[in-house]
């Protein structure tokens, strides 16, 4: 075989000039360069390079499909982003959700606070405490009438040591009851007091509804010793005591001025009321004692002059309810022209009042004469009896626009009135 020149630029294989025969992949210079290029490791003298911590700019090196799969298979689809509105409606409902439950969980505490037994005893006590007696008792379930003259805004407006606060100090349930502990503040006084509710129904079926059962009154008890049907003014309220000289009123917590009203007759040194909480023990009895007046005591010496000088004008031996009389006529005998004459007039002293009235005392007996003309068997003549002692004790029983009214404790009780 004759050798052929070989061309230039082109090698003996026929391939142009400058290529190798077996072309490597770019990636393979790459590593090899690399391996050439890399330092051996040498442990804590290595020092890593600056790309290897942070990061290049350079696309990461391309990784070959595993042998046996599709390097031709599409990427994962990314996630669908949710759009703004879709994200608004769903915090926007979870917000929601959790505001109706913590305003239910408030709903309810505000409404079983609200809802509490003690809540109508405060109610009570509140108005009380304001002075407005009136919403007061139409929210314990109070009635009352006329004859409660304490029993309204006026008359408790005048009263003094009432109630100025209070504190709850204990609720006990027991079923459809329940029991509030309140310590009342009066006069700087703490003064305990309790009040009985009833559960009657429910709101919405859920909150018990409760009602206060009437506390019991205490009240303003006033004897007088005086007159019966005495005026009495309690807290500017005019009222007037029963037969026996007494009288009642229904009265909330306080201080009550109290005052006989005797006109210019009597009276009596003006005293207080107290009514420290509720109930039936809650206050005392207050005794008035009334006196006369200058007045009075003149218009008690009129009346006794008064009645003796009935008793002097009567005509008879024995006045009917007058202290003296004359006896020893003869039954022969024929009376006229019969007659008493007052010699002295008795002196009395007025005291105080007893079960029957203002005691009236004889200081000093007075005098009286009975004469009378007189016919008989033994011819015609004057009879004289006396003197006699004229008693003018007994009582001043009352007054009335004329004066005092003297009834006699001696003469059968007979009286007279006389200013």
């Amino acid at each position: 075989m004759t050798d052929q020149p070989t061309a230039a630029g082109q090698a003996e294989n026929g391939q142009p000039n400058g290529q190798a025969e077996n072309r490597q992949p770019a990636t393979g210079q790459a590593e090899n360069r690399q391996a050439e290029n890399r330092q051996p490791d040498t442990g804590w003298t290595s020092v890593p390079r600056i790309a290897d911590i942070s990061g290049t700019h350079e696309a990461p090196p391309a990784v070959s499909a595993p042998a046996g799969t599709n390097s031709t298979s599409s990427p994962r689809s990314p996630r669908r982003r949710l759009r703004r509105g879709q994200l608004i409606g769903i915090i926007a409902g979870s917000t929601a959700v959790v505001l109706l439950a913590v305003a239910g969980l408030v709903g309810y505490s505000v409404g079983s606070a609200s809802h509490a037994p003690e809540r109508q005893v405060e109610a009570f006590l509140d108005d009380l405490s304001t002075g407005h007696v009136d919403d007061a008792l139409s929210a314990a379930g109070i009635r009352h009438s006329k004859s409660d003259v304490l029993l309204t805004d006026a008359a408790y407006a005048k009263a003094s040591g009432r109630v100025t606060g209070y504190r709850v100090a204990a609720v006990e349930r027991s079923g459809d009851t329940a029991t509030v502990g309140v310590y009342l503040t009066q006069s700087g006084r703490r003064v305990p007091a309790t009040f009985t509710l009833e559960q009657v129904g429910t709101d919405w079926g859920v909150f018990p509804r409760w009602q206060l059962r009437a506390p019991t009154l205490g009240s303003v008890d006033v004897a007088v010793t005086g007159p019966p049907r005495t005026a009495v003014a309690i807290a500017g309220q005019r009222t007037r005591t029963d037969s026996s000289g007494a009288v009642a009123l229904r009265a909330l917590p306080g201080t009550y001025d109290v005052a006989v009203d005797g006109g210019k007759w009597f009276s009596a040194k003006a005293t207080t009321a107290r009514v420290l909480g509720f109930g039936e023990t809650s206050s005392s009895p207050v005794s008035m004692t009334t006196s006369l007046t200058a007045a009075g005591k003149q218009a008690a010496t009129t009346a006794v002059d008064a009645w003796v000088d009935a008793c002097i004008a009567s005509t008879e031996a024995a006045p009917s309810g007058c202290s003296f009389y004359a006896y020893g006529e003869n039954p022969a005998n024929t009376y006229t022209n019969q007659k008493w004459t007052l010699d002295t007039r008795p002196t009395v002293q007025v005291d105080g009042w007893l079960t029957k009235g203002w005691m009236v005392t004889t200081s000093s007996f007075g005098s009286a004469t009975f004469t009378a003309a007189f016919t008989g068997p033994a011819g015609t003549g004057t009879a004289t009896a006396g003197p006699i002692n004229v008693n003018a004790s007994g009582y001043v029983t009352g007054f009335s626009d004329a004066g005092a009214t003297f009834v006699s404790a001696i003469g059968n009780g007979s009286s007279d009135t006389g200013s």
